[in-house]
């Protein structure tokens, strides 16, 4: 594969200063046809020692399609914990992505190597992408002395302390090796159990003070997150509380009026924000709502592609077999169109040789990818962020912006509303729609506070918002980058709303 002159140009500019940086140019990147679309980095940094551990933290660099030299570094992280991060740079956000479609080309079954698809909405477009698989031995990170090829515990056990600690040792250590990124603006963004990782990253950079990441760091960004683990309306476990599971189910019409009124009646409010469920006539109330619901997706109600599976990279890695596919006839599909398999896609690309030689990766290397702290062992230690977001609007510059797509039905708007408006900022602008182009394109709706906070709801998308709704995910973070007010409905679409409200419409409804 030929490099991009921007690719050689930067390896040029690398050499006169970060050593690291020289060997992590990716020089082919498998799956991919043609030159990358700007210089891209694979490799490892050391995140730091602990309990006779010495932490090797995998990173993938994507520099920016635009100015490297001007534009913002975005860090990204997944969560889980244990989920690899490269789900988010191949399914959701990177510059290339994997679905089934990857398995069925013509490069695919000549070299057993899925093909790597452009990302029109790729983030690389805004900013350079810093990508981080965290904690090791997450993704292929790993942990000395057991190497690359050592299991999930070979890193000993983690916490969200230890975890902040070490991705700021990372950060401090990968701006070494890329010296010239160490002006650009800095912004980490993540999403789900990264609702904990990347405020506690911020705070550690905050406390740090002499490394300069305090002076680089603008803001950072939670979708669909965790809030802490004091209690369960606000701690990352399924559903988030009853009393948001049962609002986001019936407000999307998914179970019947009787019911909801059954819950109302039997079930204490305090059992339902905060359990657990004691009352009886409470308890039969919520198998109701579950035996009426049905089946839907975890991290999307509207969703049927169901390929959220990161055990398959673990069981893939370990040579067992992967899930059977569905026998149903019906075509499986993104809410939105696009593509499905990228979760399942990307179990087959990592553990592929050739793969691993273009990444720099250790062909032995285990490659790690789980959910829910699950093949390796991991302590929730991080109680209600709800004080330290209050801090950072109260009494820093830092802009935070928390993204929710609105059919999530895990960690859902419900509670999203619920504990941004608890913070207790005043609202600088009450909810409202935004769009994407300024007219009548939906993108969801927007509540703004003082100090730079903002709560954001992506229609339509699921958990992994930039996997479910890129297009919107690209138009909302290059709007929150740019420091701009939210595109709103057009003038003509905006006074048929106003209209709506008048008071002659009310009387109307009357």
């Amino acid at each position: 594969m030929m490099l991009s002159s921007r690719s050689v140009a930067f390896a040029l500019l690398s050499s006169l200063t970060g050593a690291a940086a020289v060997g992590d140019l990716v020089k082919e990147l498998p799956g991919w046809k043609g030159p990358t679309f700007s210089a891209t980095y694979s490799g490892y940094i050391s995140a730091g020692h602990e309990d006779g551990h010495t932490m090797i933290e995998h990173y993938m660099f994507f520099e920016s399609e635009g100015n490297p030299q001007t534009d913002p570094v975005l860090l990204w992280t997944n969560g889980g914990p244990g989920a690899a991060s490269l789900f988010g740079a191949f399914t959701e956000l990177g510059p290339y992505y994997l679905s089934d479609a990857s398995m069925q080309t013509e490069d695919f079954r000549a070299t057993g190597v899925p093909s790597l698809f452009e990302n029109p909405f790729r983030w690389t477009t805004l900013g350079s992408l810093l990508v981080i698989n965290s904690p090791p031995p997450v993704g292929f990170s790993y942990c000395e002395p057991a190497g690359p090829s050592g299991s999930g515990t070979s890193c000993g056990s983690w916490n969200d302390t230890k975890t902040a600690r070490h991705n700021l040792e990372f950060l401090k250590n990968w701006r070494s090796a890329f010296p010239e990124f160490s002006t650009q603006d800095l912004y980490l963004i993540g999403e789900s159990y990264a609702g904990i990782y990347v405020p506690t990253l911020a705070r550690a950079i905050l406390e740090d003070g002499p490394s300069g990441l305090a002076e680089q760091l603008k803001g950072f960004a939670v979708g669909d997150g965790c809030l802490g683990g004091d209690n369960d309306s606000g701690a990352c476990v399924p559903w988030g509380g009853k009393r948001f599971t049962v609002d986001f189910f019936y407000g999307h019409g998914q179970f019947s009026t009787k019911t909801y009124q059954a819950i109302q009646e039997n079930c204490p409010a305090d059992e339902l924000l905060n359990g657990p469920i004691k009352t009886p006539g409470c308890k039969a109330a919520l198998a109701k709502m579950d035996q009426e619901r049905g089946y839907s997706f975890d991290y999307n109600l509207y969703d049927e592609c169901y390929d959220f599976d990161l055990g398959n990279a673990r069981r893939s890695a370990l040579g067992a077999p992967q899930q059977v596919a569905s026998k149903s006839s019906y075509e499986a599909h993104h809410i939105d169109g696009a593509p499905c398999g990228g979760g399942k896609v990307l179990a087959v690309w990592v553990n592929h040789s050739a793969v691993r030689r273009g990444l720099h990766v250790a062909e032995n290397s285990f490659f790690f990818a789980a959910d829910n702290g699950i093949g390796f062992v991991y302590n929730t230690t991080e109680p209600s962020l709800v004080p330290f977001y209050k801090h950072v609007a109260e009494n820093t510059k830092l802009r935070v912006l928390i993204y929710n797509g609105d059919a999530d039905p895990s960690l859902n708007t419900f509670l999203g509303q619920y504990w941004t408006s608890s913070v207790g900022l005043l609202e600088r602008e009450s909810w409202r729609p935004w769009t994407l182009d300024g007219e009548r394109h939906m993108g969801g709706f927007v509540t703004r506070y003082e100090g730079d906070f903002d709560f954001l709801t992506i229609r339509g998308a699921g958990h992994m918002v930039p996997q479910f709704k890129p297009a919107a995910a690209l138009a909302f973070l290059k709007t929150w980058l740019a420091n701009e007010s939210f595109p709103a409905l057009g003038p003509q679409y905006q006074t048929k709303v106003e209209k709506a409200a008048s008071p002659a419409a009310e009387e109307l409804i009357v």
